[in-house]
């Protein structure tokens, strides 16, 4: 049952990117609906990551273990530093219009969170054969 942690918290988490999006693109301000949905992305991602980066390792074997954590370690910061810099793009892009520095556009939250939903589910998508993988090692 472990092995769907990983699948559903990302989906979970495509599901809380888009309800923060639907709530900024509509013009919210924050409030409840906005907290939740930050909450649950938030918890679904914590719950997802740990079961992601054991279905890595799962099946490598003892004498590469060092070397595997190491480069899994490296990837994850690399494919941060990347989403960061691409959706941070993204976003400054959209929201370039706005002349206040302190008024940020609902409407490039929402594309931004969008996107950001849309690549989760590809990841998701591309994750249930690992997650199979596993299922099957496990017997």
């Amino acid at each position: 049952m472990h092995h769907l942690l990983a699948p559903v918290g990302c989906g979970v988490a495509v599901l809380g990117y888009l309800a923060v999006a639907l709530d900024l693109r509509s013009g919210g301000h924050g409030g409840l609906l906005l907290q939740v949905a930050l909450v649950v992305t938030c918890a679904a991602l914590a719950l997802a990551f740990s079961p992601l980066v054991t279905h890595s390792l799962v099946r490598v074997p003892l004498r590469h273990a060092a070397d595997a954590s190491g480069l899994l370690t490296t990837t994850i910061q690399l494919g941060q530093a990347v989403g960061v810099a691409t959706f941070g793009s993204l976003f400054l892009t959209l929201d370039a219009g706005h002349g206040a520095a302190s008024a940020v556009s609902g409407h490039a939250l929402a594309v931004t969170l969008a996107w950001l939903a849309a690549v989760t589910a590809f990841g998701v998508v591309a994750g249930v054969p690992l997650a199979r993988t596993v299922a099957a090692a496990r017997g």
